[in-house]
């Protein structure tokens, strides 16, 4: 079920649909471009494996952006050496190897199992410039029954020679009200209302965040508690002893920063303009690299 950004899925979908009826008028290269977390490799595969069924894994050709999991930029390079070191476990049970723009054209150039193939390309503005360049032949000069899809979360660090040639679609952060039914059909956090909204407030729209608080929160049930508890003591003034450790284990956990959207969002809401202004400092300090301890003594003291 996809909810929100329902006029740029028809459009995804209606150009999907040309390509796989073979229709001489259907564009080659989509990008489908966006603010990350907002389920645009999700919408994707999703449209990409109905029409597929059994030959998308072995004519889907995915290109994955395994940043977050890295910790650092994971670049699409021009070629990768084929040794054993390119395969590497990027995640628990996963084994991912990294292809080069190089193998991706190959790749396109070979026969497929089945009748069309398929190339997704996962944040393509991670290509190095000398990949990106290599890359415009495949685009300028697209093979029969080939289609290339590439997600972007900043479309303007992509060459115009790339934008030029492909169609773009545009999808947005999701409303509140589309976010809350989005987690209502997937049963995420039905027994606790207040969770939700925090939850919502957290996501700011982006519903890959708020799946990654609800399975965050299914692997350490204690931070459930912790995140009420501590939302409770902000609102009434009160623990700060426990909001001091509660907010630390969130910095932990790597939601401090949503935690701080959460809030400033809560303030706003709630016309706590004061609040909201406070909090927004909060947050340029923490991009600023501050010490985490005076980061969450100044959170206090300013609350």
């Amino acid at each position: 079920m996809f909810v929100g950004n329902q006029e740029s899925i028809q459009t995804l979908t209606r150009y999907i649909d040309m390509f796989f009826a073979g229709d001489p008028k259907a564009p080659h290269f989509l990008i489908v471009a966006g603010p990350k977390h907002i389920g645009k490799s999700s919408i994707v595969k999703d449209l990409i494996r109905e029409r597929m069924w059994n030959y998308f894994m072995t004519d889907t050709l995915q290109i994955k952006d395994f940043t977050e999991e890295l910790g650092k930029k994971h670049r699409i390079r021009i070629e990768y050496k084929t040794t054993a070191e390119t395969a590497k476990t990027l995640m628990k049970d996963h084994t991912y190897q990294d292809f080069g723009i190089r193998e991706v054209n190959n790749r396109l150039q070979q026969s497929f199992i089945g009748k069309q193939k398929v190339v997704f390309l996962e944040n393509i503005e991670r290509m190095t410039g000398e990949a990106a360049n290599a890359f415009l032949k495949s685009c300028e000069e697209p093979l029969s029954k080939r289609l290339i899809i590439a997600t972007t979360s900043n479309h303007m660090q992509l060459l115009e020679t790339i934008l030029s040639r492909a169609l773009t679609i545009k999808f947005n952060q999701l409303s509140d009200t589309e976010l809350s039914q989005r987690m209502e059909s997937k049963s995420m956090f039905s027994n606790n209302k207040d969770l939700k909204q925090l939850i919502i407030n957290m996501a700011m729209g982006k519903p890959g965040i708020a799946q990654r608080m609800f399975d965050l929160i299914n692997k350490e049930p204690e931070l459930e508690k912790t995140l009420t508890g501590l939302m409770h003591n902000l609102i009434t003034d009160t623990k700060r002893f426990f909001s001091h450790d509660a907010l630390k284990k969130l910095y932990r956990f790597g939601i401090l920063d949503a935690f701080i959207d959460g809030r400033i969002a809560y303030c706003i809401n709630n016309n706590m303009t004061k609040k909201w202004e406070r909090r927004l400092a909060t947050k340029k300090l923490m991009k600023s690299n501050v010490n985490i301890e005076n980061l969450l003594l100044y959170w206090l003291i300013n609350e």
